[in-house]
């Protein structure tokens, strides 16, 4: 298996794909990581997880660090002036294009974590593209229960710490407070919490483009959402749920990652993508829904 950076220029810095693969003649895959997080969600140094896992199936796998995150530069510093409207406009659309211009005019496989989700969503139903289908672990846009964990981590965390520490750094630090594995931009975290509240109109904030609207016209590709017992947050399956609902015209399929449903384990959040098991699990179902959809 090959692993190799891809570095495409942006304004003063540069955009970092990671290319892996078996066979460099194998279908795209485009991977798009989550809030607090850097395309390492899907791949580990020993190249294991999800995005080796699809090499091996002979797809040809990118995975984006969005601006700012991972390996693409400049890292993000109290400067950064990007938000999420970046990562759609831009982020994406770059790497389509360099996919384009390494495989040729042919359908990509997408798949995305968490609210990387939901910008892969907004990206496909505002812009033409050429997406075959699309994978959604623990995506949703809205979160709905109010309990303790709900406290602790986004009351008093992410919403609370967010006030008091983002005007210090000029982003969220997620990294020094242990709670991400790369830190948030402060535009990406003030549109987050304005697409984030529950019953929110999903607009957006700089200039105006309704995605509500744009998802009850357009049609996209078949959709695979994914949800795990073990979510009690961040990807809750009621949640997820309520996501699909917004999104109208499309083929939607809905797993449930869990011992009930046949799986080995009730996966959460992350270990749906990290855990183990998932390449001897779920995994493979996974590859199997892609080609047949």
């Amino acid at each position: 298996m090959r692993a190799e950076s891809i570095f495409i220029p942006i304004g003063e810095g540069q955009l970092h794909l990671k290319r892996i693969y078996e066979n460099p003649e194998g279908k795209p895959v485009f991977l798009l990581h989550g809030s607090m997080e850097n395309g390492k969600i899907f791949y580990s140094k020993s190249l294991k997880g999800y995005g080796p896992f699809l090499a091996k199936q002979g797809y040809d796998v990118f995975v984006l660090d969005m601006q700012g995150r991972g390996e693409s530069t400049p890292r993000m510093n109290r400067n950064s002036p990007y938000g999420q409207v970046d990562v759609i406009k831009t982020d994406i659309p770059l790497s389509m294009q360099k996919i384009k211009e390494i495989k040729g005019d042919t359908p990509v496989y997408a798949a995305a974590h968490s609210w990387g989700g939901v910008l892969l969503l907004a990206y496909m139903v505002r812009f033409e593209n050429n997406i075959q289908n699309a994978i959604l672990f623990g995506v949703k846009r809205w979160i709905t229960i109010r309990n303790w964990e709900y406290f602790k981590k986004l009351s008093l965390g992410w919403y609370a710490l967010g006030k008091i520490l983002n005007p210090i750094y000029g982003y969220f630090p997620a990294v020094k407070l242990g709670v991400g594995s790369d830190n948030e931009p402060i535009e990406h975290y003030k549109q987050i919490n304005q697409w984030l509240k529950v019953n929110s109109p999903w607009v957006d904030n700089i200039d105006g483009f309704d995605y509500g609207r744009a998802f009850e016209e357009k049609q996209l590709p078949p959709l695979l959402f994914i949800a795990g017992k073990n979510d009690t947050l961040l990807g809750r399956p009621k949640d997820v749920k309520l996501l699909m609902d917004e999104v109208k015209r499309a083929k939607k399929d809905y797993w449930y990652l869990a011992q009930s449903s046949g799986n080995l384990h009730d996966y959460g959040h992350v270990d749906m993508l990290s855990h183990n098991d998932a390449p001897k699990d779920h995994f493979p179902k996974i590859a199997e829904w892609m080609a047949n959809n």
